[in-house]
């Protein structure tokens, strides 16, 4: 009896010792993924895309726009969050637009080359890549090859040291649209997905960038922020 006492108890201590293990990875993929403390820790299990780094480079053959963050894998809007993984995606638009061009790429991001060819876009006139990596750093360097053609484009982050991040803008959102929330609520979180997503201007052609923060569900609720004053520029409800 005693020894069976010890066999149950050893494995009860197996199974505890593998739950605290269990759940030490998902909070480390958590903090990896969302950073500590804040409003897209606080609702990570509803967020679909966290989009919150954009670089910009300019040529006289070349318009190139970088995006990086976490998304969910495969994108579906339809109202719950899936398996999310790091990305940053790569949009080269030339002046001179002509499709079925074969443009090789090469960048490094935290270290890692990447190289490959560019996939061209089904509208838009331009051609880009998705790299399964989150770019943090101020700039990039990114070599775009074409033939003879070699071209070193410097791609710098729009990010400034006076922008709100995007937990203070999820909080702003959520404050913004509380009583469209309402039904949403759901325990601690929201039953829907959550996008969080630094943009370029959507108003006019005065150019800079603001967060835009949507809440997807049966309906879509979404607040345009303002990256400096945190303002609330236009609600979608």
């Amino acid at each position: 009896m005693r020894s069976e006492a010890k066999y149950k108890y050893g494995m009860k201590k197996v199974r505890i010792s593998k739950y605290i293990a269990f759940t030490a990875a998902v909070l480390t993929l958590s903090l990896v993924f969302f950073g500590c403390g804040g409003a897209t820790e606080k609702y990570e299990k509803n967020i679909s895309e966290l989009r919150d780094v954009v670089y910009t480079g300019f040529t006289e053959k070349f318009e190139v726009t970088a995006v990086s963050g976490v998304h969910e894998q495969p994108f579906a809007p339809d109202g719950s969050t899936g398996t999310k993984k790091e990305f940053t995606v790569i949009t080269v638009k030339p002046k001179e637009f002509a499709p079925n061009m074969m443009y090789g790429y090469a960048v490094t991001i935290d270290g890692v080359a990447h190289t490959g060819i560019l996939t061209v876009h089904p509208f838009g006139e331009s051609y880009s890549a998705e790299l399964d990596c989150r770019a943090k750093e101020p700039q990039l360097l990114l070599n775009i090859k074409l033939g003879n053609l070699s071209e070193n484009i410097s791609l710098n982050t729009v990010c400034e040291d006076d922008d709100i991040d995007a937990d203070r803008a999820l909080d702003t959102a959520i404050s913004a649209l509380k009583e469209e929330l309402k039904p949403l609520k759901k325990g601690g979180g929201f039953d829907c997905e959550i996008y969080v997503r630094l943009i370029a201007n959507p108003i006019n052609a005065d150019g800079g960038y603001y967060w835009y923060v949507a809440f997807v569900g049966e309906n879509t609720y979404a607040a345009l922020i303002d990256r400096k004053t945190a303002q609330v520029i236009g609600i979608k409800n």
